[in-house]
């Protein structure tokens, strides 16, 4: 009996009461459909159900083939007319499992409908153009998607402030027209928020001062922003300093930075004790390194003596923006190598391990557990990738897993990305990360703080597991290209291919915040890209000062040679 770790503190567990509703709700469902299977609502029911736990509850993707069926038989079941939406939710759950084909087809097939029906008028009809921009993008075609960018901005306007606003915060360059319409809702918005704090007096005299025309005239025209939540908001201010950064009007860029995520930081409820305290669990959980000699069933674990000997696994690890999709990117231009996303089915099994290390199972049943991941991720490779004998998986928050991982899957290879913590702290400050688990990235000081954590568990692995993880820094990346990838194909146990220096050639979907980037040669000029923001930056600065003097020692060498620029060839 696998009794090595019986009365040790296990990892916190999240609650799990929603998430057995909504599976209990799928149950019922099903038991409805049966009783009336020609009923739309019950299947469009169940694939919203469906859908809603993918996203909420990842498992690898296994409920996405029922949720398709019950979209699509649904659509079967309803009006031409009715269709708009159901095409609409069919896309977004096709685009999330990277079928993007398919999500293009479905999105395509609804807005045609929308169009025949006269129904551009619609929010539903909005999305799926917003939509449309995002699988082009996914795809690397950029003019695809800027174009349905700006349809979703004409067709959204006046009528669907959340696609507005996500629309323009998504295009990669703004035309001076967009810019000015920008800072017109923007002002609108401070106004009218303003006003709503004022009392009557207050009210009654800006009232004299201004030109009832011209409010009317504002109200007419950008009144439909008023509705939307500080979330949708902020999106306009991420817009605005993508595009004053463009223009290098730093200052005004940062503003709109800081106050985009004033406005996503009032939304979220975030601690940071919470995260220390998991990490004093894993530090209570795994103590030392396996002794080799002893014969102890805790070495034995360690040593990942009761793990599946699989050698098809990768595991990429570590803080967000730290170059983690370019390395996945990399990786997966291996002829060998298929890059599968974030949509991890490891972290899904962990309550089943912690239930055998609790004493209640058997060595034999870890290495069921390993086979069980390793046969869910083989079973993503798709048909035009068979010879593939290797699966990437980019779930970043697997670098608290490296012990289960371990244990599990012995000769898997990990590879933690990191980067020059500034950087990473500017780029996470950003980023308009949406339902991914960040809710440190809206302040700096959670950044930095976050930073230190993931810092401090790399440390603790490389005591307990040395040599277990290959830390690649993204300035080695980018300064020699070559001896990186060789490093880091050399540890996962695949020979050299010169199509990983192609990386950017390579046609596979990218569903990150770093689509655009990896789709393009390296480049330097997000090294070093803090300094641009270095006085608006000091609350992070101050806590991770000790953490950047040490980076900057140990990889001086690829900062004093930053590598080639965007211009010049690899």
């Amino acid at each position: 009996m696998l009794e090595a770790l019986r009365g040790q503190p296990k990892r916190l567990r999240q609650p799990t009461s929603s998430l057995q509703q909504q599976q209990d709700a799928a149950v019922k469902l099903r038991a409805q459909i049966i009783k009336d299977p020609g009923n739309p609502n019950l299947h469009l029911e169940l694939a919203t159900t469906l859908h809603g736990l993918d996203q909420l509850h990842p498992d690898g993707g296994r409920r996405i083939p029922e949720a398709e069926r019950a979209y699509r038989e649904a659509i079967r079941l309803t009006s031409p007319r009715a269709g708009i939406g159901l095409y609409t939710n069919l896309g977004a759950l096709l685009m999330g499992s990277g079928r993007i084909d398919a999500c293009l087809t479905a999105l395509q097939t609804g807005i045609a409908l929308a169009h025949e029906h006269k129904l551009t008028d619609s929010n539903l009809y909005c999305g799926a153009l917003f939509n449309l921009g995002k699988a082009w993008g996914m795809q690397g075609k950029g003019a695809e998607a800027a174009e349905a960018y700006g349809q979703a901005i004409e067709a959204s306007r006046g009528l669907h402030g959340s696609t507005y606003t996500k629309a323009l915060a998504s295009l990669k360059t703004v035309t001076p027209d967009q810019l000015a319409e920008m800072q017109q809702a923007v002002s609108f918005l401070a106004r009218a928020s303003s006003g709503a704090e004022d009392d009557k007096a207050d009210k009654k005299r800006r009232r004299r001062r201004r030109s009832k025309a011209a409010d009317a005239d504002m109200e007419q025209k950008w009144g439909f922003l008023t509705e939307l939540d500080a979330a949708d908001q902020s999106w306009l201010h991420f817009a605005l300093y993508s595009a004053y950064q463009s223009q290098r009007e730093y200052d005004k860029a940062w503003n709109h930075l800081a106050e985009a995520n004033q406005l996503q930081r009032s939304l979220v409820s975030y601690d940071s004790q919470h995260d220390a305290m998991l990490f004093q669990v894993m530090q209570q959980v795994f103590p030392r390194s396996a002794d080799p000699t002893s014969s102890d069933a805790f070495d034995l674990l360690l040593s990942g003596a009761a793990g599946c000997p699989s050698t098809s696994p990768i595991f990429v690890v570590g803080m967000p923006r730290s170059g983690s999709t370019l390395v996945e990117h990399i990786l997966s231009s291996h002829p060998q190598a298929h890059g599968a996303g974030e949509d991890t089915a490891f972290a899904p099994l962990i309550p089943d391990l912690l239930h055998l290390l609790e004493g209640k199972g058997h060595f034999q049943d870890i290495r069921d557990l390993g086979k069980q991941y390793v046969d869910n991720m083989q079973g993503r490779i798709p048909p035009s990738r068979a010879n593939a004998t290797h699966v990437v998986d980019k779930m970043l928050r697997n670098v608290w897993n490296v012990g289960y991982i371990s244990m599990m899957l012995p000769k898997s290879c990990i590879i933690q990305v990191v980067r020059h913590p500034m950087d990473t702290v500017l780029s996470c400050f950003a980023q308009p990360f949406e339902g991914r688990g960040t809710p440190w990235a809206w302040d700096l000081q959670d950044i930095a703080k976050e930073s230190l954590m993931v810092d401090q568990i790399s440390h603790h692995w490389s005591q307990v597991f040395p040599g277990r993880v290959l830390q690649m820094p993204y300035e080695r990346i980018v300064a020699d290209l070559e001896s990186a990838a060789r490093d880091m194909l050399h540890h996962c146990g695949l020979p050299w291919d010169e199509s990983v220096l192609k990386f950017h050639q390579t046609q596979r979907t990218v569903q990150t915040a770093s689509l655009a980037q990896v789709r393009q040669r390296l480049y330097n000029t997000s090294v070093g890209k803090w300094k641009l923001y270095q006085s608006y930056m000091q609350p992070a600065a101050d806590l991770l000062d000790p953490m950047v003097k040490r980076y900057e020692e140990e990889y001086a060498v690829f900062f004093s040679n930053p590598g080639k620029s965007i211009k010049d060839e690899l």
